[in-house]
């Protein structure tokens, strides 16, 4: 990894929604890594406390953010947070940068609009920073794995499975899905995480040994569609009394890793890192 001195007040954030951008934010601040935000999505966090290095574009206009960033001395950028891309005709493109995504589209990369994004990014002479790097410390590790006793033969059946568990996210169908002992009974589908496990937490008096794995798929790039878990799913887990957590080590930023730890432990959730 490089030292973050490399990156010493060099750095454009380009910010979604979400209360993970904000937290990322104030880290990079307070590292004096950051110079300017883009702004992208409604964050009333963002324009509240970083007013003067915050600017507003819409994702549609994609050249005038490419462009601001260049005016800006700017080559490193990093992308935090939700963002709903539009169709690619509603896109604001130079007949140069059509020509370069409708060759992609043609090598049926169309649903694929992280390296897309990238490769545009990068003919532009800017530089996507992995989030894994430069967010080392909120990364989930085995440091962080938390066994209680009661989920002891559940545990043990789970990690016997881990080969099974990675099969599934390299065939990139879900982030995370539900497991009731042996049994998958839930996958994330394009409403979310949150969302499965509020369909299956409605009806849980069924299950009695719920569990939640969420891991990268193997098609996402580290510098844009990085997973990420926070207090919010970890409230409805908490609520719909899912037994065990299960992360993969270094797969996962967690978002407010201290309190979020912290919570597992004091409602007796196992966390396993595989």
């Amino acid at each position: 990894m490089k030292n973050l001195a490399t990156y010493k007040n060099d750095i454009c954030l380009i910010a979604g929604s979400g209360l993970f951008v904000y937290e990322v934010a104030n880290f990079l601040d307070n590292k004096n890594l950051l110079n300017q935000i883009i702004l992208i999505n409604e964050n009333n966090l963002i324009k509240k406390n970083f007013k003067s290095k915050c600017k507003t574009f819409k994702i549609q206009n994609i050249e005038k953010i490419t462009s601001f960033i260049r005016s800006k001395n700017l080559k490193k950028i990093l992308i935090i947070g939700y963002v709903e891309l539009p169709s690619i005709e509603k896109i604001n493109l130079s007949i140069k940068s059509k020509l370069l995504i409708t060759k992609d589209i043609f090598l049926n990369n169309i649903n694929d609009q992280s390296k897309i994004l990238k490769k545009y990014l990068s003919n532009n002479k800017l530089t996507l920073i992995s989030q894994k790097k430069i967010l080392k410390k909120m990364l989930v590790s085995y440091q962080d794995e938390y066994l209680h006793s009661e989920n002891k033969k559940i545990i043990s059946k789970l990690k016997i499975k881990k080969s099974f568990l990675k099969k599934i996210f390299s065939m990139n169908i879900a982030q995370s899905f539900i497991l009731n002992g042996d049994r998958v009974i839930a996958m994330e589908d394009i409403f979310g995480t949150n969302d499965m496990i509020n369909k299956i937490g409605k009806i849980n008096s069924k299950f009695n040994n719920l569990i939640f794995v969420k891991s990268k798929k193997s098609n996402q790039i580290d510098e844009i569609d990085f997973p990420i878990i926070g207090m919010e799913t970890l409230k409805l887990l908490v609520k719909y009394k899912f037994r065990i957590i299960c992360l993969f080590n270094n797969n996962i930023l967690i978002s407010e890793k201290d309190e979020f730890l912290k919570k597992i432990r004091a409602n007796n959730i196992s966390l396993i890192i595989l």
